[in-house]
């Protein structure tokens, strides 16, 4: 006898047996009992958490010999046959490969005729999401005006693809993604009927891959008991799906707090080297920030993982502030959107990983006092009585901040005449600078000692980029280092392009094919 997949061996076979969609259950028994049944039923919800299988125990509760019954038995031959898919009066459709007209004009010439065997006809169209607009069409309305004998049950994981002509002809259930605990019960139960055992920790890993899915977590289980004896442990799951385990995750944020940058690039090479993806990697990293930021916030509750780990998320984020948490989590979510379109994914998460580094490195209190105090003097001088020395101090500084430096037209010259050898050397460090730079030009020093680079209206998007952290550090060093003068930037939009040089002019396309080395195809 063939091997038959877990998930297919464990598919709930009557509503006692269906897990997690406790309300829809009840909604299905309670019309079979007393007798309000609708035409046509619309499941909608992910993958994985039961829509098909309620759909067929459903129909079996329908034909069932006894019934229709709440409690189908499950070992007359209709029952049987509704299992096993050889049922004459109980027809599935899978719309992703039966989506267009020809077929549903089938479906219509055939649905007219009574039921050979059973008391209804069910129609299970599965993905009905995938039919084409002429194939809904045909559909429509003989879901307004079915035959007595007729039920349809509509399945799909995309609702909103569905018309809202046919939404408003079924009657819609909503599946939800199945809670943690539910799932993991239940492979527990499934682990030991099988004759295996499974660490507690590799189990809540399976669920927590499952995300919500009965189905994946099932498939994931049977893959396991495949690759693994009859024991199965944490270090086989994380082998096998090649995310990055708890222990490393903690340790990386510990290295990250104590801004230890070799431990940090130690841990991913050896996450790396254990046959880790780093795209999960990244992932594995951002779900831990994410349970940090969840923990400061107060909200460990909503969270499926055990108490033990909550403690230990507890103490690291004891240890970060909000900011500094939100801070991360849009550095690392950048760096995994910037992974999809890099050749080097190892390299942006390494690099995005010393940004979150600075983080830690920037945020010293003392700092901070040094920056709220004069704001503190200031506002307390400006609500004071009239006097002599407080009014003269605040005079003499106003009119340092507002006098420019010194030699700011020299300065300016300089760069200007020096402006191609700071793009080249931009280029070197970083093309997108270079790119967003070569839309800009040297407006003006202005009272702050800031070099002012203009960008014409409609080219904001590279002020933006150029704004950005890594681009604008760049920048500045390259600036400073020609000049010899430490210099920062300031960007602004203008429209007044007669101030402005070639630097602000359209780029052409041999422009581009230098900028990136390439080459014209058409």
């Amino acid at each position: 006898m063939t091997y038959i997949s877990l998930y297919r061996k464990w598919r709930s076979q009557n509503f006692a047996e269906i897990v997690g969609q406790g309300p829809i259950v009840v909604t299905l028994q309670n019309a079979i009992k007393s007798s309000r049944l609708s035409h046509a039923y619309l499941f909608c919800g992910p993958r994985g958490t039961g829509k098909t299988s309620l759909a067929r125990i459903f129909a079996k509760g329908l034909n069932c010999v006894n019934g229709p019954t709440p409690n189908p038995c499950g070992k007359c031959d209709n029952c049987v046959k509704i299992r096993d898919g050889h049922s004459a009066d109980v027809i599935e459709i899978d719309a992703a490969s039966n989506r267009g007209i020809d077929e549903i004009r089938e479906l219509r010439e055939k649905i007219k005729f009574r039921p050979l065997e059973s008391k209804y006809k069910v129609y299970i169209i599965d993905e009905v999401h995938m039919l084409t607009a002429e194939a809904f069409n045909a559909l429509l309305k003989t879901l307004e005006e079915p035959p007595e004998h007729a039920v349809f049950v509509l399945a799909t994981t995309a609702p909103q693809r569905v018309p809202a002509t046919i939404i408003s002809r079924c009657q819609r259930l909503d599946f939800t993604r199945i809670p943690f605990q539910k799932i993991r019960e239940h492979l527990q139960k499934l682990t030991k009927a099988e004759g295996f055992s499974i660490e507690d920790e590799a189990l809540d890993l399976v669920v927590k891959y499952g995300d919500g899915s009965m189905r994946d977590a099932i498939s994931l289980l049977d893959q396991l008991m495949s690759f693994c004896e009859k024991n199965i442990k944490l270090d086989d799951v994380v082998l096998l799906l090649g995310t990055a385990d708890e222990a490393m995750l903690f340790d990386l944020v510990e290295a990250l707090i104590a801004k230890d940058t070799g431990k940090v690039l130690s841990l991913i090479e050896d996450a790396v080297e254990a046959g880790k993806s780093i795209s999960q990697i990244a992932g594995s990293i951002i779900q831990h920030f994410r349970h940090i930021l969840l923990s400061i916030v107060g909200s460990t509750d909503i969270l499926d993982i055990s108490r033990e780990k909550i403690e230990k998320l507890k103490d690291q984020s004891a240890q970060l502030s909000l900011d500094q948490a939100k801070a991360i989590l849009k550095i690392l979510a950048q760096a995994e959107l910037d992974m999809r379109w890099q050749s080097f994914g190892r390299i942006v998460l390494e690099v995005a990983l010393m940004d979150v580094l600075e983080i830690f490195g920037t945020a010293a209190p003392a700092v901070q006092k040094q920056i709220m105090v004069p704001r503190k003097e200031e506002k307390m001088k400006a609500n004071a009585k009239p006097d002599v020395q407080l009014i003269e101090k605040p005079a003499v500084k106003e009119a340092k901040v507002e006098v420019a430096p010194e030699n700011s037209n020299g300065n300016l010259k300089l760069m200007r005449s020096s402006w191609q050898e700071i793009l080249q050397n931009v280029k070197n460090k970083s093309l997108f600078g270079y790119v967003s730079l070569h839309e800009g030009e040297p407006l003006e020093i202005n009272a702050k000692g800031k070099l002012v680079i203009a960008f014409r209206k409609g080219f904001g998007f590279h002020k933006s980029r150029l704004e950005e952290h890594p681009q604008k550090k760049i920048v500045e060093e390259v600036i400073s280092g020609i000049t010899g003068t430490p210099t920062l930037i300031e960007c602004v939009v203008t429209d007044k392009t007669e101030r402005l040089g070639v630097g602000l002019k359209a780029v052409s396309v041999d422009k581009v094919k230098e900028m990136f080395g390439g080459k014209v195809i058409s």
